[in-house]
């Protein structure tokens, strides 16, 4: 089980990556479409005896068998990236849900530390806050966005009880 403030690293981490999410989401896509269309186009032949064959238990492949392997690592390899654009997706609807959840302030306080890298003070001039104003607010709303994208387990849990 993470720590609370593993999450809040990895919410930071996430948001910070953010736009280069989509960017690997939209290469994903067309390298997927690339390779899909290399396998379209590669046909295997029908195996011929004489030209080809194999005899005493060689390593070797036929061309025949060698195409088949190339189709089968080929498609693996697709479904690998599928799954890896598919998982991106997800992060990148889960943040997005989440920032729909937040008031217009509240996303520009993310978006302007965790996204664009702009500084508290350069945040609290645009919003009209304190500096200090801005980072408080801003720490609740990265633990809001925090509980949103990975549920209620991401809240501490307070260990001691003192009477």
């Amino acid at each position: 089980m993470r720590e609370y403030g593993d999450y809040i690293r990895e919410t930071k981490r996430l948001l910070q990556n953010y736009n280069k999410m989509k960017v690997a989401v939209t290469n994903l896509t067309e390298e997927i479409k690339a390779q899909e269309m290399v396998l379209r186009d590669e046909s295997i032949s029908s195996i011929q005896y004489g030209d080809n064959r194999i005899s005493g238990g060689t390593r070797e492949l036929t061309t025949t068998e060698a195409a088949a392997v190339r189709r089968i690592k080929l498609e693996g390899h697709i479904a690998d990236m599928r799954i890896r654009r598919d998982e991106i997706e997800r992060t990148i609807r889960a943040i997005d849900r989440a920032f729909e959840s937040l008031d217009d302030a509240d996303v520009e306080l993310v978006q302007g530390r965790y996204m664009r890298g702009q500084s508290w003070i350069e945040i609290a001039d645009v919003l009209n806050y304190t500096e200090k104003w801005a980072q408080e607010k801003g720490g609740k709303v990265l633990r809001d966005v925090a509980l949103m994208l990975f549920g209620v387990e991401v809240r501490p849990v307070q260990l001691k009880i003192f009477f």
